[in-house]
C-alpha cells in the first residue's frame, strides 16, 4: 500500500498556498555552497600540499605527535609512515569534498536558473528538491547549535508542506543532504587509517579500525536523516496551523 507523509495529497490543492523559493535564494544557496567547497579545498590544499614528509619528522621528533597501537608506543619511522598515509588522504578528501560542493553548487544554481525560464508565468517551480538543499545548507550554517538538523529539517518542511504534503521525507532528505561532505570527508580519513594501519604492518587491526568507521558513517546518516524527519514533521504541522 502505497503511503504519504501525510494526510496532504500529493498536489497542492491551490497553488496560492504553495511558498515557492524565490530565484534570488536558490542563487544565495549555491554561493554559501560553494564558499564552502572553496575553503575545504584551500585546507586540502594546505594539508596536501604544506605538511609534508620533512615537517611531520620534526613534529614527531619533538613529541607533538604520537601514536599509541594497543598500547604500544609506534617508532619514529613508523609513527611518521602512518601519520603521511593519514595527512595525505585527508587531504584528498578535502580537496575532493571541496570540488563536489562547487561543482554541486554551480549545477544547483543553472538547474534552478532553468527551471524558473520554463516554468510559465505563474505556473509553480517545483520546490522538493530545492526545499531539502535550503534546510541541508540551514543545518551547516547553524551547525553550532545542538541537533541542528532539526531546524534545517523543519524550515525544508515548512517550505514543501504546502506544495505536496511531503514535509517528512523533504526533512530527512536536508538532514542526509547537509551530513554528505562529512560522510565524503571520513570515508578518505577512513582509507587513509587503513593504509597507515597497513604501512606499519598492522593490516588486521586496520580492517577493525574500518569496520568501526563504517559503523560511524551508518550512525551519522541515521542521525541526519532522523532529526531532518522529526524536524520536517514540525515544520509541516507548522505550515498546517497557518
Amino acid at each position: 500500500m502505497e503511503t504519504t507523509d501525510s494526510t496532504v495529497s500529493s498536489e497542492p490543492d491551490d497553488p496560492v498556498l504553495a511558498r515557492p523559493i524565490p530565484e534570488y535564494v536558490d542563487w544565495l544557496v549555491g554561493v554559501v555552497i560553494a564558499l564552502g567547497g572553496m575553503a575545504l579545498l584551500v585546507g586540502g590544499t594546505a594539508v596536501r600540499f604544506v605538511v609534508d614528509r620533512e615537517l611531520l619528522a620534526e613534529d614527531i621528533e619533538s613529541g607533538q605527535i604520537t601514536v599509541v597501537v594497543l598500547e604500544r608506543d609506534l617508532t619514529e619511522a613508523e609513527t611518521l609512515e602512518f601519520s603521511l598515509e593519514v595527512v595525505n588522504w585527508t587531504g584528498i578528501g578535502l580537496l575532493v569534498t571541496g570540488v563536489g560542493l562547487v561543482l554541486f553548487a554551480i549545477g544547483y544554481v543553472v538547474f534552478r536558473h532553468r527551471a524558473h525560464q520554463n516554468a510559465g508565468e505563474g505556473d509553480p517551480v517545483g520546490t522538493y528538491r530545492s526545499s531539502a538543499v535550503l534546510g541541508a545548507v540551514a543545518t551547516a550554517v547553524l551547525s553550532f547549535v545542538p541537533f541542528s538538523p532539526i531546524l534545517g529539517g523543519g524550515l525544508a518542511g515548512y517550505l514543501e508542506q504546502p506544495a505536496s504534503g511531503r514535509s517528512v521525507s523533504v526533512g530527512a532528505l536536508s538532514g542526509f543532504l547537509s551530513m554528505v561532505p562529512a560522510l565524503v570527508l571520513l570515508g578518505f580519513v577512513t582509507v587513509g587509517l587503513y593504509a597507515g594501519f597497513a604501512a606499519i604492518q598492522e593490516a588486521g587491526l586496520g580492517l577493525v579500525v574500518v569496520a568501526g568507521m563504517f559503523f560511524g558513517l551508518l550512525v551519522i546518516s541515521a542521525y541526519g536523516a532522523g532529526l531532518g524527519a522529526l524536524g520536517g514533521f514540525a515544520g509541516g504541522r507548522l505550515a498546517d496551523g497557518e
